[in-house]
């Protein structure tokens, strides 16, 4: 996905159980946001919108064109889920 800069890129995800229900971790639901391999983001809690929809904006002011590696991590109990995509500013 592109997003202009300036405009306010937001990053969504979606989780469900093994039988395809939607559900929310137990534990935490966070996003870790990159580029060229530094952390601009660090693990920080996505916002709940509903059962198992979640999302995060990342204000992209002053932010350089490039592509941007998004980690959403769920976690419940010990069981971990990772999840990988992108966005770029152009």
């Amino acid at each position: 996905m592109n997003f202009i800069a300036g405009e306010t890129a937001i990053c969504s995800c979606t989780v469900r159980n093994s039988s395809g229900t939607l559900v929310n971790p137990g534990t935490s639901m966070t996003i870790t946001i990159s580029r060229s391999g530094v952390v601009l983001v660090d693990n920080q809690a996505m916002i709940n919108d509903s059962v198992g929809q979640y999302h995060y904006d990342y204000d992209t002011t002053a932010k350089p064109v490039a592509v941007y590696d998004v980690l959403y991590k769920a976690v419940d109990s010990s069981r971990i889920s990772l999840a990988n995509t992108t966005f770029s500013v152009v």
